[in-house]
């Protein structure tokens, strides 16, 4: 089956190299490495599903460091070593440093950790989505780390179609759409 192919009994496509789970990581021991951004971001997603979030990092962004302040991370200051995602269930890799990141990853790898490399979805064991929360549905919405700023936009339109009741999400996907029938997608109900 090729990368993404048709499932010819619903009628969609579905990825042949990914399964949509939603992680339950509450108690879990999760190991982010990096300080900036996106560390700080997936940090603050795992702790507040109630994750034990350790952050390693020799500084922290200005979303790490209120992490710490409010107590939602331990910090521990300075660089990633070998060795430091003994006892971990979970890791991520967000440095700005592809060979750190690589360093990370190879360490969960060979302990059987799972991993999320920021810099590199190809080599990740898993995503984050972007994600809308309405009552009790919950929507993710990824693109497997070729386009984040997609993912979020389109987030973005389904948060704000859900408000307002208008077709913002549906207009978006029209003109994201690939290919000669783009005009067309998805089609009108």
């Amino acid at each position: 089956m090729s990368k993404s192919a048709e499932d010819p009994r619903r009628g969609e496509t579905v990825s042949a190299n990914r399964v949509p789970v939603w992680l339950k990581p509450c108690g879990m021991a999760c190991a982010v490495i990096g300080g900036g951004r996106v560390g700080a971001r997936r940090a603050r997603r795992l702790a507040e599903a109630g994750a034990k979030v350790t952050l390693v990092s020799p500084a922290l962004g200005p979303e790490a460091a209120l992490l710490v302040e409010r107590g939602l991370v331990t910090w521990i200051d300075r660089a990633y070593q070998p060795g430091d995602l003994t006892n971990f269930a979970l890791a991520v890799a967000a440095t700005d440093d592809p060979e750190v990141n690589a360093a990370v990853r190879e360490e969960a790898r060979a302990r059987g950790i799972w991993c999320n490399r920021a810099d590199d979805a190809s080599d990740s064991d898993l995503d984050f989505a972007s994600v809308i929360q309405v009552g009790e549905v919950s929507v993710s919405i990824a693109t497997g780390g070729a386009r984040p700023g997609l993912a979020k936009r389109l987030r973005e339109a389904l948060e704000q179609d859900l408000a307002t009741g208008g077709d913002s999400f549906i207009r978006l996907l029209r003109r994201q759409a690939d290919g000669p029938c783009a005009d067309a997608w998805p089609p009108e109900p």
